[in-house]
């Protein structure tokens, strides 16, 4: 239908323009939601293409969501949110939420991002609370967060 392939439009300028302010001018990874929600409705098919073409055709945002007309391809075996994940297992992160800029400065500060891999120290869903643990050391998540951070397994 229209709609879809104009909404497919939309998420595609909107990612490639997360890309490019990420990737190509520096701009701090929390601030890139905002800025390219600003530049999404700025974007000629022309923009479009030149931008995929300097990006060397990125699947992904920098937050992990797929671009619609990329190639990506979901990860082997599939994802799945941290809320789900065991202790003691090692994951890759796949996706994080983009819209909460707070959230996204925790997550960006604690390493929690995709292709980062984290390490699930402890999950108490009585306590209400994940303990990981990531490049920067632990961090610990409310279980409102860990659905909307989503994993892939790692290859041991």
């Amino acid at each position: 239908s229209v709609g879809l392939v104009e909404a497919e439009g939309m998420v595609r300028r909107h990612r490639l323009a997360e890309r490019m302010v990420v990737d190509i001018f520096g701009l701090e990874l929390h601030k890139a939601h905002e800025e390219a929600h600003r530049l999404e409705h700025a974007i000629s098919p022309e923009m479009e293409s030149l931008i995929r073409d300097q990006l060397g055709n990125p699947q992904t945002c920098p937050f992990g969501g797929p671009i619609p007309g990329s190639g990506y391809v979901s990860p082997k075996g599939g994802i799945i949110p941290l809320a789900q994940a065991e202790i003691g297992t090692n994951y890759g992160v796949e996706r994080v939420p983009e819209e909460d800029q707070v959230l996204l400065e925790f997550l960006v500060s604690q390493s929690i991002l995709p292709d980062k891999i984290i390490q699930i120290i402890d999950a108490s869903p009585s306590r209400g609370v994940i303990t990981i643990r990531t490049d920067t050391g632990d961090a610990s998540l409310g279980y409102l967060v860990a659905e909307r951070v989503w994993l892939k397994s790692v290859d041991d």
